[in-house]
């Protein structure tokens, strides 16, 4: 067979041919190798771009801004309030008209709030109260002296006498002599406050015990106050604890009915009080229901009754118990030394003359009471109770027979 040489020009245009292959695919190799470098580096300046927002917020965009951005200032929850409070004041006249006073009002209640500390706060302590070790001795006789208690008991009968509208109660003790007089002191009257007496005794017994434990805590939930007298409910907002010892102290420092109750729920109630005291003197239950004419001529029937006769005697037995084991009731005489409630008897003795008292007082049924240690020329106890038409009228009948007491004690040391 016979072979025939390649075709030069063929060879050429093949070798052309394999030459612009050769050109195109690196071309295409070209193209890809920059298209992949490029979408690395959008990709990475992308990643760099979110790692600049988060490490630099405030500066992103601040080049090209028109207007320079102020850096946030922080402040507490207590400075906002106040800020927006003060911003709302001033500007008040550029926006919609808003009641005047809401806003601050809203903004002071829940200041309050947050800074009230609930925790119940210390229980109060008092230093030893020490009565008079001795007193003057009497100037007059024996027979005098009962010629002028004689004169006492008709100035004291003349005064309730002279006011038939009125129901007036007088004890009077002399923890020095045991001098006694009685006026109407066995008849039915509605203590108030000042049962707040045996139950502080039983509180003190309670706790020398053991039964009964000081840090208790009772928590004011906004309820109403008893008879709507309670230094609580005027100055905590609801959620402050108070320990029972403070709920004892403010019972008597302030006559606070909220305090007395969350004291009888936590030492068993009146039951508990009247089981615990009546061993003393119980003329009358005050757990049971008594029948009686009430200053208005009316008939009333109930329980919550005593005498100034059994009050008395509590004040007796707890100066006594106090003089023998003053740890124990230094609670009780301390905060009745503390007293924030006026006692009208303060007017009738001399200035510096110790007064130690527990009060009582129930507008519904206008009845007023005041159990006192007297620690004067003698040491006395001096019990009044008064229904009548006001307190203001209750302090007048009291200094007026607190009167006829002092003038009888200083008669027998002239």
């Amino acid at each position: 067979m016979r072979r025939y040489d390649p075709n030069p020009t063929f060879l050429t245009k093949a070798s052309g041919i394999k030459q612009k292959r050769h050109t195109r695919a690196l071309i295409a190799f070209v193209i890809v190798v920059v298209l992949s470098l490029a979408t690395v580096f959008v990709m990475w300046g992308v990643h760099m771009q979110s790692v600049y927002k988060e490490q630099f917020p405030d500066m992103v965009g601040a080049a090209t801004s028109k207007h320079t951005k102020k850096p946030k200032e922080e402040t507490t929850s207590e400075e906002s309030s106040e800020e927006e409070t003060s911003e709302e004041t001033t500007t008040e006249s550029s926006f919609a008209p808003v009641v005047p006073g809401i806003e601050t009002m809203e903004t002071a209640a829940e200041t309050e709030e947050t800074t009230q500390n609930n925790n119940p706060d210390p229980l109060p302590s008092y230093t030893p109260v020490e009565f008079l070790a001795s007193h003057p001795i009497q100037s007059v006789s024996h027979e005098e002296r009962d010629m002028m208690l004689e004169g006492l008991q008709q100035d004291v009968l003349y005064y309730i006498n002279a006011n038939p509208d009125e129901r007036i109660s007088f004890r009077y003790i002399n923890l020095a002599s045991n001098e006694t007089l009685g006026i109407n002191d066995l008849t039915p009257i509605i203590p108030a406050g000042a049962y707040a007496l045996p139950a502080g005794i039983t509180y003190c017994e309670g706790v020398a015990s053991g039964l009964i434990i000081p840090t208790t805590t009772a928590t004011y939930l906004g309820e109403g106050a008893p008879g709507n007298n309670s230094w609580i409910t005027e100055n905590y907002q609801p959620g402050k604890a108070f320990y029972l010892g403070t709920c004892m102290t403010l019972s008597i420092t302030h006559n606070d009915s909220l305090a007395y109750s969350y004291l009888l729920n936590s030492i068993g109630g009146t039951e508990a009080v009247w089981d615990h005291m009546y061993p003393i003197s119980g003329y009358i239950n005050y757990t049971g229901s008594v029948t009686y004419e009430d200053y208005t001529g009316t008939i009333l029937r109930g329980s919550g009754r005593t005498c100034v006769y059994d009050l008395a005697a509590y004040m007796e037995y707890l100066y006594y118990s106090y003089i023998n084991d003053y740890d124990t009731y230094l609670p009780l005489i301390g905060a009745m030394e503390a007293s924030e409630v006026p006692c009208a008897f303060t007017s009738s003795f001399a200035d510096g003359t110790r007064i130690l008292h527990i009060s009582g007082r129930n507008e519904e049924s206008h009845s007023y009471t005041d159990v006192a240690i007297i620690d004067g020329d003698e040491p006395v106890i001096l019990v009044i109770s008064c229904e009548c038409s006001s307190y203001d009228r209750a302090n007048t009948i009291m200094a007026a027979l607190s009167g006829y007491l002092d003038d009888f004690l200083s008669a027998c040391h002239q």
